[in-house]
Formats: structure tokens, C-alpha cells, sequence
């Protein structure tokens, strides 16, 4: 890649600004855990139609390989960092995020990093104008959209064991 190259990426990409390539101006950004939702799913509807083709290649059975163990170490993280299990659980966090409010990167960070204050959310979350949107949402509708994604997580941590204490 040349300096012009770079420069050209550098201005026209900056998460901070909510400003991405052009690959990903119609895209999803996803929490981890609905990640893990749609490799599951991926894995139930080739489970379901059958993957055992006897007249696939060689070259594609070495690709199916890269492509599984990719995705077997995309499944290990989601397992690791995701942190909600539960579709309803997942469907009320992004629920918490109105879309007036909160830009869809803006908010699968948050649900992916677990912030638990406000001023956690300011440090970590690039968009340098959310602590500016003071008119749209104050620290203390960020502090109580965050206790409710802490409430969930913990909900469901409890359901998993068995139950409420």
C-alpha cells in the first residue's frame, strides 16, 4: 500500500468519528454473542441437510478445513468473551439501545465490553461526541440503560444455574 493509499483509508475509515469503509456501510455490527447465535445456527442447517456430498474435491474439502478451523476458533471466542447466552437475553439488550440514541457500532460495544459506568463508556467507546449528546441522553439515562445490561446479565447467569437465589 502506498503513503497516498493510506492516507486515503485513514480519512475516509475512524470508528472514533463512526466513519467505516465501504464494505461496511450496510453491515451489521453484531454483539459476540449473536455471533455465536448465527455459527450455531450455520452449524444446525448443515447438520440438517446433510454436509456429505461424496463427489466434492480435494480443493474444496482443504478448504472446508480452513474454513472450519477458522470457525471453530470464532465459536472458542465468542464462548470465551460473549457475554450473554440466551436469544430472549440478547434480544432485550438490544433492545436497550434505541436506535434514535445510539449508533448500532455504538451499542454492540457497549453490550461487548460490559461497560458498568458511564465514565467506563466514555473511555472506552471511540465515538468522541457521546459524552457530548448531552440533549439526547445524560450520564444518568447511560448509567441506567448500563445497570439494566448488568441486571440481564445477571438474570441470566442465574437462570443457567437453576434458578433465583
Amino acid at each position: 500500500m502506498n503513503s497516498r493509499t493510506a492516507r486515503i483509508t485513514a480519512d475516509d475509515e475512524d470508528a472514533a468519528q463512526l466513519k467505516f469503509g465501504k464494505e461496511f456501510q450496510d453491515a451489521q455490527a453484531l454483539l459476540i454473542a449473536e455471533v455465536k447465535v448465527l455459527l450455531d445456527a450455520n452449524d444446525e442447517k448443515r447438520r440438517t441437510e446433510g454436509d456429505d456430498d461424496a463427489s466434492a474435491s480435494a480443493s474444496i474439502a482443504s478448504s472446508e478445513f480452513v474454513s472450519d478451523s477458522i470457525k471453530r476458533k470464532t465459536v472458542e471466542y465468542c464462548e470465551k468473551f460473549s457475554r450473554f447466552t440466551d436469544k430472549q437475553t440478547i434480544k432485550e439488550i438490544r433492545q436497550l439501545f434505541p436506535s434514535d440514541k445510539f449508533h448500532q457500532f455504538e451499542a454492540a460495544q457497549l453490550a461487548n465490553l460490559g461497560c458498568e459506568t458511564v465514565d467506563e463508556a466514555k473511555t472506552l467507546i471511540p465515538r468522541q461526541d457521546l459524552a457530548k449528546r448531552e440533549d439526547e441522553l445524560d450520564d444518568n439515562q447511560l448509567q441506567d440503560i448500563l445497570d439494566q445490561m448488568s441486571n440481564l446479565r445477571k438474570f441470566q447467569a442465574s437462570m443457567s444455574m437453576g434458578g433465583l437465589y
